[in-house]
């Protein structure tokens, strides 16, 4: 009976419970790290989906990034071309056409002034009239002698004086109506307000800024380059904008080639294609600063950085991948030099590189068929600038 107490005791169900408990987390583990090797073996199998492009030999230039700054080829503080109360002002945001209003003057005094001119006009217009009449009626009395030649010669002045009035008068009716449309204040260009300089209700000198006006269909990038750059830079030479992780294409529009005598660096204007920035954002340049070179490259997508180094898979004629590890050199757009064991022509994974392994079966996916550096609808790179995340693998690998 002892030992049947002793056997059912609390302190041995307990034990007997927890080697239980034990005994079936271990038989869990072992199935699921079964079930993950096969999952592993299975997906080893099967060959991985990517898209390659071609190693190509190109001139590539060594490149730095300069800060620029997005800004409109069509702003302007819009004056007021004559004195007057302000009455109306576009709001700020407003999106106006070409030649629509964006301010009006009260006009008021001035139509007065402008209604007094035209009747001067009519006046001297029908005093002419009355003038010629006399003419002709003193030639035909001198032709008849009953009047004297010096009457006529008095006619004649005052008809030329009045043919004088009348021009005189036209110029100011013509003076009036050009005053008049300048009390209304209309756009140069299509564009936005960007800011309203004056309020309705204040007096307006002639030359006073009313507002900004902007057009954000027309931008270009401001950027300052120092002398070692402007020597590599022409016009129409093609650089890479970047931004929030975003890329695109720049054409070299102008280069000023006098230098701040403060900074000493010079300024050059790049456009942009409409719809992809917006005018006040900063950027980032590649400008060149040394010559072009030929050079073996690939797309910046196609390096895997590891703690290890840089490396990339190439496809061979058995569709399996192989892992060639590279050094690299200078980048131009989204493409960087690369120095190892790579010939040009040699398929390269840009796309699904992040999970091979030497000797993985793959599968190309884009239309069965190398990306070469021709494609338009290839996409700008998205990873981040492949030197200095090389850099820091290198400093934390130390």
């Amino acid at each position: 009976m002892a030992y049947y107490a002793k056997k059912n005791s609390p302190v041995n169900t307990m034990l007997r419970s927890g080697f239980a408990n034990l005994f079936i987390m271990g038989l869990a583990l072992m199935m699921l790290w079964s079930s993950s090797v096969l999952a592993e073996k299975k997906r080893w199998g099967r060959a991985s989906p990517v898209v390659v492009t071609e190693a190509i030999e190109q001139f590539l230039s060594p490149t730095i990034q300069v800060p620029g700054t997005i800004v409109s080829r069509q702003q302007s503080d819009l004056p007021a071309e004559v004195s007057g109360k302000l009455v109306w002002v576009a709001g700020v945001g407003s999106k106006l056409k070409w030649g629509e209003p964006v301010a009006k003057l009260d006009d008021t005094l001035y139509r007065l002034k402008a209604s007094e001119n035209k009747a001067t006009l009519t006046r001297e217009t029908t005093r002419l009239k009355y003038l010629n009449k006399e003419l002709t009626r003193l030639e035909e009395l001198i032709r008849g002698d009953f009047s004297s030649k010096n009457a006529l010669d008095k006619v004649l002045l005052d008809r030329d004086v009045g043919m004088s009035e009348i021009n005189v008068a036209k110029a100011r009716v013509k003076v009036d109506e050009e005053t008049l449309a300048r009390y209304l204040v209309r756009t140069p260009f299509d564009g936005i307000v960007v800011k309203r300089i004056k309020k309705e209700g204040e007096w307006i000198d002639s030359g006073s800024t009313l507002v900004t006006f902007s057009n954000p269909d027309r931008l270009e990038i401001e950027a300052r380059v120092s002398e070692e750059t402007i020597l590599h830079l022409n016009v129409g030479h093609k650089v890479r904008v970047l931004a929030d992780g975003r890329s695109s294409a720049g054409t070299v529009r102008a280069i000023v080639g006098v230098g701040d005598g403060n900074s000493h660096l010079y300024e050059i204007r790049i456009d942009l294609t409409a719809g992809q920035w917006l005018a006040g954002k900063t950027v980032r340049v590649d400008v060149p600063i040394g010559r072009s070179r030929k050079v073996l490259s690939v797309p910046r997508d196609a390096l895997v950085l590891r703690r290890s180094g840089v490396s990339l898979y190439r496809v061979n004629a058995e569709s399996k991948s192989e892992k060639i590890n590279v050094s690299t050199g200078i980048t131009g757009g989204d493409y960087i030099e690369i120095i190892g064991d790579i010939k040009p022509g040699d398929k390269i994974v840009t796309r699904g590189n992040e999970r091979l392994r030497a000797g993985q079966a793959v599968k190309i996916t884009n239309d069965d068929k190398p990306k070469s550096h021709t494609d338009s609808n290839a996409k700008p790179s998205t990873k981040p600038d492949v030197t200095s995340s090389i850099g820091s693998l290198s400093e934390k690998a130390s």
